[in-house]
């Protein structure tokens, strides 16, 4: 994936922007409390939204303002849906986002964020404020996914896609981990602990592979297309890291996003997965042992049934029309020092 991560000292042009979901994970705990205090500092404008019709028009607000950094106090999906929003309403150059862990899992804040602990994160955030709000951190690109043909016709972007057992682990994670408060990286670890043991013991309750085709389409060389086969693991990101440190991509070379496919029959699966995990695919992580990842700029699936896009969850219907994935961007992230 295409990354760029750079210091850029200097200071944003324009305001201070923050929006906030109050609908998010974290918000429905902490938001009055932060609102308190976010009085303390006059430079910022706050904006709370309640539903995505709110954002379009605030999105061209800002712009008429002149904001020069736009911070996102939401979960996965609240930053995505905001993203791709002024990808198609802001004209001219984008201002820097900053993201902070309002949601649940907060994977993109993992990433790109101000930091991916809540504490932190605002800690950081005040800190910046009272530093007069310089862009003297770190810059980091990524880009966005657009996602086109589900079964419901509506356009979506987000950061991280995947279907198969990542379905029944997102179920798992609603049912017994996210109801019992539990948020962040915590959640997100004790799913994947449960749900690769599921799959290494063939437990049928995380075990469901998902047939799918795939058509792989990098910026620059030939496409490679997949015949249907099941797929026990599917994801694909824009992302450079995922929740604790996971980088499962590894045959990016360069593409904006990274698609990682394990086959329902994939050999040597624990040992493999692990590898895979932690960034450094072993020897057995081959297309003949059931394991490909992929660089692209643009992705065609077909397959019929549920996935995941940031958090939200929906249908593909692929024996009717391909589920189409498309980089758009980059955008640069603001991570304050």
């Amino acid at each position: 994936m295409t990354r760029h991560d750079t210091q850029a000292p200097r200071a944003p042009s324009g305001r201070v922007a923050l929006i906030s979901n109050p609908g998010s994970g974290n918000n429905r705990k902490h938001l009055d409390r932060i609102e308190r205090r976010l009085a303390c500092y006059p430079q910022l404008v706050h904006h709370v939204t309640r539903s995505e019709d709110e954002v379009e028009p605030l999105v061209r607000q800002l712009q008429a303002e002149g904001v020069g950094v736009v911070a996102v106090n939401g979960g996965d999906g609240t930053v995505a849906a905001l993203l791709g929003t002024m990808l198609h309403h802001w004209s001219g150059e984008l201002p820097l986002i900053m993201v902070l862990p309002g949601g649940t899992a907060n994977m993109t804040a993992g990433d790109v964020g101000v930091a991916a602990a809540h504490g932190r994160a605002w800690r950081r955030f005040y800190r910046w404020l009272e530093r007069g709000a310089p862009s003297d951190g770190t810059i980091l690109e990524r880009h966005i996914m657009r996602v086109e043909g589900a079964a419901d016709g509506r356009c979506r972007h987000g950061m991280f896609l995947g279907t198969g057992a990542i379905m029944q682990a997102t179920h798992f994670a609603h049912s017994a981990v996210h109801s019992r408060g539990l948020g962040g990286e915590i959640s997100l670890g004790l799913t994947l602990a449960r749900a690769i043991w599921g799959l290494i013991r063939r437990d049928p309750r995380f075990f469901q592979p998902t047939r799918v085709r795939m058509c792989i389409e990098p910026s620059r060389g030939v496409a490679q297309e997949r015949d249907e086969a099941p797929m026990l693991i599917l994801a694909a990101s824009s992302l450079g890291r995922l929740f604790l440190g996971i980088r499962p991509f590894w045959g990016q070379a360069g593409q904006p996003l990274g698609l990682t496919a394990i086959d329902a029959e994939a050999s040597r699966f624990s040992r493999t997965l692990f590898s895979i995990l932690r960034g450094r695919p072993n020897r057995h992580a081959t297309r003949a042992n059931g394991y490909e990842s992929f660089g692209a700029q643009r992705l065609a699936l077909y397959f019929d049934g549920e996935l995941n896009l940031d958090g939200e969850l929906f249908l593909a219907e692929g024996s009717k029309r391909p589920l189409v994935v498309t980089a758009e961007g980059p955008l640069r992230f603001l991570r304050p020092r």
